[in-house]
Protein backbone atom coordinates (compact mmCIF):
# COMPACT_ATOMS: atom_id res chain seq x y z
CA UNK A 1 0.00 0.00 0.00
CA UNK A 2 1.53 3.39 -0.87
CA UNK A 3 2.19 5.52 1.74
CA UNK A 4 2.10 9.60 1.27
CA UNK A 5 5.31 11.27 2.19
CA UNK A 6 6.42 15.12 2.53
CA UNK A 7 9.49 16.06 3.84
CA UNK A 8 10.33 19.46 5.26
CA UNK A 9 13.01 19.74 2.90
CA UNK A 10 10.64 19.81 0.17
CA UNK A 11 7.83 21.56 1.98
CA UNK A 12 9.98 24.65 2.43
CA UNK A 13 11.24 24.97 -1.38
CA UNK A 14 7.36 24.53 -2.82
CA UNK A 15 5.30 26.78 0.24
CA UNK A 16 5.58 30.68 1.21
CA UNK A 17 4.76 31.69 4.68
CA UNK A 18 1.94 34.15 4.56
CA UNK A 19 1.05 35.15 7.93
CA UNK A 20 4.30 35.39 9.93
CA UNK A 21 6.35 33.18 12.07
CA UNK A 22 4.17 31.84 15.09
CA UNK A 23 6.14 32.31 18.73
CA UNK A 24 7.16 28.83 20.92
CA UNK A 25 4.37 29.46 23.12
CA UNK A 26 1.87 29.87 19.81
CA UNK A 27 2.96 26.41 18.88
CA UNK A 28 2.91 25.02 22.04
CA UNK A 29 -0.54 25.62 23.07
CA UNK A 30 -1.49 24.18 19.36
CA UNK A 31 0.49 20.80 20.26
CA UNK A 32 -1.83 21.04 23.83
CA UNK A 33 -4.59 22.11 21.42
CA UNK A 34 -4.41 19.17 18.73
CA UNK A 35 -3.88 16.36 21.63
CA UNK A 36 -7.37 17.36 23.25
CA UNK A 37 -9.35 17.42 20.29
CA UNK A 38 -8.15 14.58 19.70
CA UNK A 39 -9.05 12.93 23.36
CA UNK A 40 -12.45 14.44 22.77
CA UNK A 41 -12.89 12.70 19.20
CA UNK A 42 -12.54 9.68 20.58
CA UNK A 43 -8.87 9.05 19.52
CA UNK A 44 -6.11 8.18 21.38
CA UNK A 45 -3.19 10.77 20.87
CA UNK A 46 0.16 8.77 20.85
CA UNK A 47 3.21 10.98 19.64
CA UNK A 48 4.43 14.71 19.11
CA UNK A 49 6.72 16.48 17.06
CA UNK A 50 7.88 20.49 16.99
CA UNK A 51 10.76 21.22 14.52
CA UNK A 52 12.47 24.32 13.01
CA UNK A 53 15.21 24.55 9.73
CA UNK A 54 17.86 26.92 9.72
CA UNK A 55 20.79 26.95 7.54
CA UNK A 56 24.88 26.46 8.53
CA UNK A 57 26.41 28.07 5.87
CA UNK A 58 29.14 27.64 3.27
CA UNK A 59 32.14 25.87 3.21
CA UNK A 60 34.99 24.52 0.86
CA UNK A 61 34.57 21.62 -1.66
CA UNK A 62 36.12 18.20 -0.85
CA UNK A 63 36.41 17.44 3.69
CA UNK A 64 35.73 20.87 4.64
CA UNK A 65 32.14 19.57 6.42
CA UNK A 66 34.50 17.56 8.69
CA UNK A 67 35.14 20.86 10.97
CA UNK A 68 31.46 21.67 11.13
CA UNK A 69 31.09 18.13 12.39
CA UNK A 70 33.55 18.55 14.71
CA UNK A 71 32.17 21.91 15.86
CA UNK A 72 28.50 20.59 16.22
CA UNK A 73 29.70 17.54 18.37
CA UNK A 74 31.42 20.13 20.40
CA UNK A 75 28.81 22.37 20.89
CA UNK A 76 26.25 19.67 21.59
CA UNK A 77 28.72 16.59 23.95
CA UNK A 78 25.43 15.47 25.27
CA UNK A 79 23.99 13.90 21.58
CA UNK A 80 24.99 10.48 20.29
CA UNK A 81 26.51 11.34 16.57
CA UNK A 82 26.04 9.41 13.43
CA UNK A 83 27.48 9.98 10.02
CA UNK A 84 25.65 8.28 6.64
CA UNK A 85 24.35 10.11 3.14
CA UNK A 86 20.85 10.78 2.66
CA UNK A 87 18.44 9.45 -0.24
CA UNK A 88 20.20 11.84 -2.75
CA UNK A 89 23.52 10.79 -1.56
CA UNK A 90 24.73 14.01 0.41
CA UNK A 91 26.60 14.13 3.49
CA UNK A 92 24.16 13.95 6.56
CA UNK A 93 25.06 13.69 10.19
CA UNK A 94 22.54 12.82 13.15
CA UNK A 95 22.56 13.40 16.80
CA UNK A 96 20.16 12.35 19.23
CA UNK A 97 19.59 13.11 22.90
CA UNK A 98 16.88 11.70 24.92
CA UNK A 99 15.68 13.90 27.59
CA UNK A 100 14.01 11.88 30.80
CA UNK A 101 14.09 14.81 32.64
CA UNK A 102 10.71 16.19 30.79
CA UNK A 103 10.17 13.07 28.52
CA UNK A 104 11.41 14.02 25.36
CA UNK A 105 13.83 12.80 22.56
CA UNK A 106 15.64 16.00 20.56
CA UNK A 107 17.24 15.12 17.42
CA UNK A 108 19.42 17.62 15.29
CA UNK A 109 19.54 16.49 11.37
CA UNK A 110 22.47 18.30 9.39
CA UNK A 111 22.83 17.59 5.43
CA UNK A 112 25.47 18.90 3.69
CA UNK A 113 25.07 19.45 -0.65
CA UNK A 114 27.08 20.36 -3.24
CA UNK A 115 26.51 24.63 -4.53
CA UNK A 116 28.73 25.24 -6.79
CA UNK A 117 32.36 25.44 -6.51
CA UNK A 118 31.40 25.04 -2.55
CA UNK A 119 29.10 22.83 -0.69
CA UNK A 120 26.23 24.17 1.63
CA UNK A 121 24.45 22.73 4.54
CA UNK A 122 21.16 23.19 6.55
CA UNK A 123 20.03 21.33 9.66
CA UNK A 124 16.89 20.19 11.08
CA UNK A 125 15.79 20.61 14.61
CA UNK A 126 13.07 18.40 15.98
CA UNK A 127 11.85 17.78 19.56
CA UNK A 128 9.79 15.07 20.09
CA UNK A 129 7.79 13.09 22.53
CA UNK A 130 5.19 10.83 23.89
CA UNK A 131 1.86 11.99 24.44
CA UNK A 132 1.57 11.91 28.63
CA UNK A 133 -0.89 13.91 31.13
CA UNK A 134 2.36 15.44 33.03
CA UNK A 135 3.63 16.69 29.95
CA UNK A 136 5.44 19.80 31.21
CA UNK A 137 4.99 22.69 28.08
CA UNK A 138 6.69 25.60 29.67
CA UNK A 139 9.60 23.07 30.08
CA UNK A 140 9.38 22.02 26.65
CA UNK A 141 9.35 26.22 25.22
CA UNK A 142 12.17 26.59 26.84
CA UNK A 143 14.27 24.42 25.90
CA UNK A 144 13.00 25.03 21.98
CA UNK A 145 13.55 28.82 22.79
CA UNK A 146 16.94 28.33 23.87
CA UNK A 147 17.83 25.98 20.61
CA UNK A 148 16.18 28.71 18.94
CA UNK A 149 18.66 31.35 20.15
CA UNK A 150 21.82 29.10 19.91
CA UNK A 151 21.07 28.55 16.21
CA UNK A 152 18.09 30.50 14.17
CA UNK A 153 17.49 33.64 16.87
CA UNK A 154 13.86 35.11 16.50
CA UNK A 155 10.74 33.65 15.48
CA UNK A 156 11.63 30.70 12.70
CA UNK A 157 8.86 28.60 11.19
CA UNK A 158 8.09 25.95 13.19
CA UNK A 159 6.02 22.79 12.37
CA UNK A 160 4.43 20.24 14.58
CA UNK A 161 2.44 17.06 14.05
CA UNK A 162 0.55 15.27 16.62
CA UNK A 163 -0.19 11.26 15.58
CA UNK A 164 -2.68 8.97 17.50
CA UNK A 165 -5.31 6.63 16.96
CA UNK A 166 -8.78 5.01 17.33
CA UNK A 167 -7.65 2.14 18.51
CA UNK A 168 -8.88 -1.57 17.83
CA UNK A 169 -12.39 0.21 16.18
CA UNK A 170 -12.11 0.92 12.62
CA UNK A 171 -13.69 3.68 11.55
CA UNK A 172 -16.39 3.01 8.67
CA UNK A 173 -16.23 6.42 7.75
CA UNK A 174 -12.70 8.22 7.33
CA UNK A 175 -14.01 11.08 5.41
CA UNK A 176 -16.30 12.47 7.81
CA UNK A 177 -14.63 11.94 10.76
CA UNK A 178 -11.63 14.10 9.16
CA UNK A 179 -14.44 16.38 8.44
CA UNK A 180 -15.45 16.23 12.57
CA UNK A 181 -11.59 16.60 12.98
CA UNK A 182 -11.52 20.13 10.92
CA UNK A 183 -14.74 21.27 12.38
CA UNK A 184 -13.26 20.85 15.93
CA UNK A 185 -10.66 23.22 15.24
CA UNK A 186 -13.73 25.86 13.58
CA UNK A 187 -11.79 24.80 9.77
CA UNK A 188 -12.84 24.86 6.32
CA UNK A 189 -11.66 22.55 3.94
CA UNK A 190 -9.66 23.76 0.69
CA UNK A 191 -8.24 20.64 -0.64
CA UNK A 192 -8.89 17.05 0.16
CA UNK A 193 -8.00 13.76 -1.25
CA UNK A 194 -10.08 10.43 -1.07
CA UNK A 195 -9.23 6.95 -1.17
CA UNK A 196 -10.60 3.68 0.25
CA UNK A 197 -8.16 3.56 3.09
CA UNK A 198 -6.94 6.89 3.16
CA UNK A 199 -8.49 10.33 3.47
CA UNK A 200 -6.54 13.74 4.14
CA UNK A 201 -8.11 16.83 4.34
CA UNK A 202 -5.84 20.35 4.09
CA UNK A 203 -7.93 22.78 5.86
CA UNK A 204 -7.33 26.70 7.34
CA UNK A 205 -8.59 28.01 10.32
CA UNK A 206 -8.48 31.50 11.58
CA UNK A 207 -7.83 29.96 15.30
CA UNK A 208 -3.38 29.71 14.02
CA UNK A 209 -1.55 32.32 12.92
CA UNK A 210 1.31 30.49 10.90
CA UNK A 211 -0.36 29.53 7.75
CA UNK A 212 1.21 28.52 3.62
CA UNK A 213 -0.17 28.71 0.50
CA UNK A 214 -1.16 25.38 -1.32
CA UNK A 215 -0.36 24.53 -4.82
CA UNK A 216 -3.58 25.43 -5.99
CA UNK A 217 -2.77 29.44 -4.00
CA UNK A 218 -5.20 27.93 -1.12
CA UNK A 219 -4.57 29.44 2.24
CA UNK A 220 -4.66 26.34 4.52
CA UNK A 221 -2.41 26.18 8.54
CA UNK A 222 -4.41 22.68 9.33
CA UNK A 223 -3.80 19.96 7.93
CA UNK A 224 -6.13 16.17 8.55
CA UNK A 225 -5.20 12.07 7.92
CA UNK A 226 -6.54 9.13 8.69
CA UNK A 227 -5.35 6.09 6.91
CA UNK A 228 -7.07 1.98 7.71
CA UNK A 229 -5.49 -1.08 6.53
CA UNK A 230 -8.80 -2.74 5.86
CA UNK A 231 -11.46 -4.38 8.09
CA UNK A 232 -11.14 -5.16 11.53
CA UNK A 233 -7.92 -3.20 12.01
CA UNK A 234 -7.29 0.20 14.11
CA UNK A 235 -7.16 3.65 11.88
CA UNK A 236 -4.10 5.70 12.19
CA UNK A 237 -4.71 9.66 12.64
CA UNK A 238 -2.15 12.58 11.79
CA UNK A 239 -2.87 15.85 12.21
CA UNK A 240 0.04 19.09 11.51
CA UNK A 241 -0.34 22.43 11.36
CA UNK A 242 0.91 24.00 9.00
CA UNK A 243 0.74 20.93 7.21
CA UNK A 244 1.82 17.36 8.28
CA UNK A 245 5.65 17.03 6.96
CA UNK A 246 6.33 13.36 8.14
CA UNK A 247 5.48 10.08 6.41
CA UNK A 248 1.80 9.01 6.82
Amino acid sequence: MKKWTMTITAILLLVMITSGYAKTDEKTNEVSHIINVLTENGAKPDKWTMYFRGQIGFTSKGLGYLKQAEELKSDYPAFSWAVGKDEAGHYKMTGLFERNDIGITEKITIVTYPQKEQTASYFIYAVEGLVNTNQNWKEIQDLIDNRIQESVGGNPKIFSCVTGTYGDKMVLDLYSQANELVNAFSGVSVEELKEETFVSLSAYTEQWEQAIYTGHQHKMNLQVALRTEGLGSETTVTIGTPIITSEY
